[in-house]
């Protein structure tokens, strides 16, 4: 069979027609990551700085209970409006910092996910212009390019947002545990147990 009768033959739809049941195998998670790695091959710098800004953010919002428990009891009960001066003026440094590195891992995760999105989608327009013309001619061009920008803009969003709320999260989660062992193991422990 020669090559222009193999291509003739060779089926290049998007999605299976109506009817066929056809399921994609899932990518192991490893295989993804190694994808991904060229292209975010100039991003480590900033990903350590967005992690980083993700930890003082996260250390922020486990401080500020902390400072407002140590406020009530200790300058309060004693109506010591001095103390609860200095420490409302702790509060509101705390709350600045968190603030300041929200803002700073906000930016950063934004534009990595902005960089990474611009590579991927040359990459994808260059494997494009390298396929041959029957792949066009079996694909209409509206659902080619929505899914080319549905599924860039899902890693956009991923870079962007859930990768740094999921960070952020499983540090507050692993704070608020420390935090409760270290005010009462045995109580901790019994609270904890169900997460287990």
């Amino acid at each position: 069979m020669s090559r222009s009768a193999a291509q003739a033959t060779t089926s290049y739809q998007l999605t299976k027609p109506v009817g066929v049941e056809h399921r994609e195998p899932d990518a192991p998670f490893a295989t993804a990551v190694k994808r991904m790695a060229p292209l975010m091959a100039d991003e480590g710098r900033s990903v350590v700085l967005a992690f980083l800004a993700i930890i003082v953010t996260s250390t922020t919002a486990l401080l500020a209970p902390v400072i407002i428990s140590h406020t009530v009891d200790t300058y309060i009960q004693n109506k010591d409006f001095n103390g609860v001066l200095r420490f409302a003026g702790v509060l509101l440094a705390v709350y600045l910092i968190g603030l300041l590195a929200s803002y700073f891992q906000t930016i950063r995760m934004g534009g990595v996910g902005r960089r990474i999105l611009f590579k991927l989608r040359n990459s994808l327009f260059t494997k494009l212009q390298e396929l041959p013309l029957a792949f066009f001619n079996q694909n209409k061009a509206g659902d080619l390019i929505s899914r080319i920008n549905n599924d860039t803009d899902k890693l956009n969003v991923f870079f962007a947002q859930s990768l740094v709320q999921l960070a952020g999260n499983l540090i507050l989660m692993l704070g608020a545990a420390i935090f409760i062992l270290s005010l009462n193991f045995r109580l901790g422990l019994a609270a904890l147990a169900p997460a287990a």
